[in-house]
């Protein structure tokens, strides 16, 4: 999403020729052609199936490597590859510096970095951080290249009762019921085993509660979550909803969405919770940390505290949610900081350096 909404700034308010280098016939490519986002196409449809411990097989990466570089050439020449994870830096940043190119890379995760992983992103002429505690991650690259960047978070004017009406239609929920949400896909980081012992300690002292969990599958089948929500009591109480569209309304229709992740490296569903009018519980740590403390529209829960304690943090902010939810002026200040313009403006400042020290 960050991407898509970068590339739109870039090319709206930088008059920035952008690239998408992705196999064509994966929503990915889709998506880029809906919004007018020219592709190339890099003939690598059957590897976006296999696993990533596959892909990430250096081996692969030099099997490919010739025809990485034919397909740069075809951007013509000067250009930049920004690339969005480690797995891209392997697969088009050592390419571009073969032809000449400058590379940034942007770095949103948490993972560990080992050798391999500070060799790849050492790479890069440019990386740009999307929170504080990414920045400290990737400290060894030197402050001359690093920089801090907030992802564009962009959310449209929602009715929050029309959402409502159309998530409980769409789920068989009934609209009565007080709602609370856990939105992302189910990784172990993310914290779903933990929501739901969180509910069943919420359910027990207000039954007029239901829950939905937005995701998909991933470190959990849903299967597994589904008979640990039984074995906990949660009945009929529980929705495992996948996701629902417009994205909007996940947030939008709930009372409280609840964000138990922890080592989150930002975390988009808090400030458009705070965005949205819902008010949000979260786990105060990495990400999240930095979102409560700096934006606010909701509490943060200590990070060594059991999903009873988070339980009891999350029932206190539905009985008073206008104590945590942002006011205009508020609301305001984070539609300023996390504007597509803004974003495309910080990106493009770092590309214009990089073509100055090109041109130098």
């Amino acid at each position: 999403m960050a991407t898509f909404e970068l590339v739109t700034g870039l090319q709206r308010d930088q008059q920035r020729r952008c690239v998408f280098l992705v196999a064509k016939g994966t929503p990915i490519a889709d998506e880029a052609e809906r919004l007018g986002i020219e592709v190339i196409d890099t003939g690598e449809l059957d590897a976006s199936h296999w696993t990533m411990r596959r892909r990430r097989n250096p081996f692969f990466a030099l099997k490919r490597l010739p025809a990485r570089l034919r397909l740069l050439r075809r951007i013509g020449s000067p250009f930049i590859v920004h690339c969005n994870d480690i797995l891209e830096m392997q697969s088009f940043g050592f390419a571009a510096k073969l032809l000449g190119g400058k590379v940034v890379y942007h770095h949103h995760a948490l993972n560990r970095m080992i050798f391999p992983n500070r060799l790849l992103v050492g790479v890069a002429d440019a990386v740009i951080a999307v929170s504080e505690i990414c920045l400290q991650a990737v400290a060894f690259v030197g402050a001359d290249k690093a920089r801090y960047v907030l992802n564009p978070i962009e959310v449209g004017l929602v009715d929050r009762g029309a959402a409502r009406s159309r998530v409980c239609a769409a789920l068989g929920i009934d609209p009565s019921r007080v709602l609370a949400g856990f939105v992302g896909n189910f990784w172990e980081r993310k914290r779903p085993l933990f929501f739901l012992e969180a509910a069943a300690a919420m359910l027990a002292k207000r039954p007029d509660l239901h829950f939905i969990l937005f995701g998909r599958r991933a470190d959990y089948e849903i299967e597994d979550l589904e008979a640990r929500a039984q074995a906990l009591g949660l009945g009929e109480r529980i929705t495992f909803a996948g996701f629902l569209m417009p994205a909007e309304d996940n947030i939008a229709a709930i009372d409280l969405l609840m964000a138990p992740a922890v080592n989150e490296p930002f975390g988009r569903t808090p400030i458009e919770a705070g965005l949205l009018g819902t008010p949000y519980v979260a786990t105060d740590d990495a990400g999240h940390a930095e979102i409560g403390r700096r934006w606010g529209g909701g509490r943060l829960v200590p990070l060594q505290d059991e999903p009873g304690q988070f339980a009891e943090t999350a029932l206190a902010v539905l009985a008073a949610p206008d104590e945590v939810l942002l006011g205009p002026s508020a609301r305001a200040a984070v539609v300023e900081d996390f504007s597509i313009r803004a974003h495309a403006a910080a990106v493009e400042a770092v590309y214009r350096r990089l073509e100055g020290a090109r041109q130098a």
